[in-house]
């Protein structure tokens, strides 16, 4: 078969589609060759334009075809031409068939053995590019380029030595001098951690120019030197050097990381008096930097001068995700709708990041409806789409609907190839642990096992929490004891388990063996799992004991969720009034945690008078709640000041402002959920419930009394 001849490869045709189009006769479509060029010049001279067009285009498919032509002229050995191959091979990925054409290289030259190291260098094949340039030292010398592409590899190995012998070897020859070169050797100092070397060699170099400066204050940002790189620039500044789109955002990276908001208006000014605030690079980044620090005015300022005031220029996906992150997590929801609408305005769906981070923002901000309607919506759905629904539905506290997600996503999901993961079941496993279903937690343990997830740390965690919460403590310390690795969150989920059953000593002896292993050292999580331990326990002293040690032995802060234990560790033995002198002596202001345990000890033990006094305390905290107004109306009844407790309940009812989510329990009973509202008399057994749970109250009060009176 004839193939096309290379001079017609110059400039292909519009309706030449495939490599097949090329291979017809020549001898049809030759066009005239020009009089003043032999036959093997026109040739050579059409190989060098094709290989230049296959490796501009990046079409290796072609290039082989050019390839074949070549071996065919017998032009194979010219090494001009074998170095185009090599670029060719390289530029288009395909180091096999370079290293080939190499091999079989009658004449290498520098720029031969240049290439196939640079090609090495791409594909991260470090070792192979120190092979090739110990080879070559055998038969040629480097030049500066080459010398390049070694440090590239020694920067990707970090071998800093070897840096320093490059560096050396260059010195000798005189290749030091080159602007290039040294470009190249501040960027592999800065890369393997050498950055004092780095600043020597921009400092001695005459020729610094932006490239210089930008590659010595990225590779400090880039080990986490932050102020350096500040400092670097101002001294860029000094040199007269104008930055470049490179600079600007490493400087907005090391900003963001510095967290300090006069370091931020500085370089906001900056940006803004220059060209860089018409780049939409540098702008999302200036967006991003005040969104990720916390700083959501700012970043809602700069996006609305941006967006809705701006020459239209408009934020990329990214940052209009992360824009709506903040809107999320800082409450702004009226804003995240205003959001919305903008991104339909101006084309951004359909955006995965961006449709997900709606479905977080709707989801966070408690309108899980309209949440589940915009899920429907979506086009096209990955994983964290599911999750994060899932994820919505456990905060607030849905998760029935979470394990409805779950069956929704082998049903639907596996039609787009889509499967849990880790976050699905651990959302999963937290919706059983909120139903306190040992049944339904089982059967997600044994998918997990099943799929291969049952090896994270995060999800057998999980699974002990689940366990702890469902009554199994069986199985709960089974799966604590079988966990191949632990980490402090595995500790402090066996310690919560055995505190929420009413197992005291097993939390306190798991406590001390966790100190005692010397790996992890407790947290504010461990110590409020201690303290809440001893709560449901009575272990006062051994609590008081933990509590005074939290602060001088292990530099634990004592949080309010620590101070509301100790309040209700001593409210459950009956010690209301050292309860309240404990709140007193606080060093911060008790919150409703605290004064809510108190409140509620005073239901159990009829004190009225400190009653009287948690409630105006939470009337303060929490004004528009209504659920210590339901308890002062149960003390009041209690002791049968029945027209107060009608006086408390009719505030109550005055305002729906103040009503009171309904609220529920749920217990499993052989395989079958019961769920409880308060106040509930529908239930078939509700007389027999109350009458028993009466008389345990009863029996709790006298226990308590009569304990307090012994001692």
């Amino acid at each position: 078969m004839s193939t096309l001849p290379l001079n017609s490869l110059k400039s292909p045709s519009p309706l030449i589609h495939n490599t097949h189009d090329l291979l017809v006769d020549t001898k049809t479509t030759n066009p005239p060759k020009p009089h003043h060029l032999s036959q093997s010049e026109t040739l050579y001279s059409d190989a060098i334009c094709s290989l230049r067009l296959c490796t501009t285009k990046r079409n290796s498919k072609l290039g082989s075809c050019v390839h074949a032509k070549i071996l065919k002229s017998r032009l194979g050995s010219d090494s001009l031409i074998n170095n185009s191959l090599l670029d060719m091979y390289t530029k288009c990925d395909q180091i096999e068939y370079a290293a080939k054409v190499f091999d079989n290289m009658p004449h290498r030259t520098v720029v031969s053995w240049t290439s196939m190291m640079s090609g090495y260098s791409q594909k991260g094949f470090v070792d192979e590019v120190l092979i090739t340039f110990q080879q070559m030292l055998e038969s040629l010398p480097p030049n500066e380029y080459t010398l390049c592409v070694l440090l590239q590899a020694c920067a990707q190995k970090r071998d800093s030595k070897l840096v320093e012998i490059i560096h050396g070897f260059a010195i000798k020859y005189g290749y030091d001098r080159d602007g290039f070169f040294q470009n190249s050797l501040i960027d592999t100092y800065a890369k393997s951690g050498m950055l004092g070397s780095a600043e020597e060699v921009l400092y001695r170099f005459s020729g610094r120019d932006v490239v210089s400066w930008t590659t010595a204050i990225s590779g400090h940002v880039g080990n986490g030197m932050m102020k350096r790189a500040l400092i670097l620039f101002l001294q860029m500044q000094e040199d007269g050097v104008q930055p470049n789109v490179v600079t600007v955002l490493s400087i907005l990276m090391a900003c963001s990381s510095i967290r300090q908001y006069r370091v931020f208006q500085w370089v906001h000014g900056l940006v803004m008096k220059t060209e860089w605030c018409r780049n939409a690079l540098v702008m999302n980044s200036l967006v991003e930097m005040y969104n990720n620090n916390k700083y959501f005015k700012e970043a809602v300022r700069l996006f609305c001068d941006f967006c809705f005031t701006g020459e239209g220029w408009f934020l990329r996906p990214e940052t209009m995700a992360a824009r709506l992150q903040g809107c999320a997590h800082s409450g702004s929801f009226m804003l995240g709708e205003e959001i919305h609408v903008y991104l339909i305005k101006h084309g951004f769906f359909p955006s995965i990041c961006v449709e997900n981070s709606l479905l977080d923002m709707y989801g966070e901000s408690g309108q899980l409806d309209f949440a589940f309607q915009f899920f429907r919506m979506m086009k096209f759905k990955d994983i964290t789409s599911w999750n994060t629904l899932a994820t919505c539905l456990v905060k607030s506290e849905r998760p029935s609907e979470v394990l409805k997600l779950l069956t929704d996503i082998h049903t639907y999901g596996a039609q787009d190839n889509i499967f849990p993961d880790f976050i699905t079941m651990l959302a999963s496993i937290k919706a059983c642990s909120n139903l306190a279903s040992e049944r339904l937690g089982q059967v997600i343990h044994g998918y997990t096992m099943r799929a291969g997830m049952i090896s994270d740390v995060f999800v057998q965690n999980s699974l002990v929490d689940m366990y702890g919460k469902s009554g199994r403590l069986d199985l709960a310390e089974q799966m604590f004891e079988e966990m191949p690795i632990r980490d402090l969150g595995s500790w402090n989920s066996l310690i919560a388990a055995y505190g929420m059953n009413g197992n005291g000593i097993s939390a306190l002896q798991t406590f001390a063996k966790l100190k005692k292993s010397g790996i992890y050292k407790p947290n504010e999580i461990t110590f409020g799992s201690v303290l809440s331990a001893c709560s449901h326990s009575g272990l006062i002293e051994e609590g008081f004991e933990n509590f005074e040690c939290m602060k001088t032995e292990y530099g634990v802060d004592q949080r309010m969720e620590h101070f509301a234990c100790m309040v209700d560790l001593l409210c459950r033995s009956g010690r209301i009034e050292e309860a309240k002198a404990f709140i007193e002596k606080m060093p911060v202001k008790p919150g409703p945690d605290v004064w809510g345990a108190l409140l509620c000890a005073c239901e159990l033990f009829k004190n009225v008078e400190i009653a009287k006094k948690a409630a105006t305390k939470l009337s303060a905290l929490e004004p528009n709640s209504n659920i210590w107004r339901v308890a002062i109306s149960n003390v009041y009844a209690s002791v049968g000041r029945w027209e107060e407790a009608a006086k408390a309940r009719a505030e109550v009812r005055r305002s729906e402002d103040l009503k009171k989510g309904e609220g529920w329990s749920s217990v499993e009973v052989k395989g079958e959920m019961h769920r409880f509202r308060v106040a509930d008399t529908r239930y078939a057994e509700s007389e027999t419930i109350y009458e028993v749970l009466n008389g345990m109250r009863e029996l709790i009060r006298e226990a308590v009394t009569e304990t307090a009176t012994s001692k």
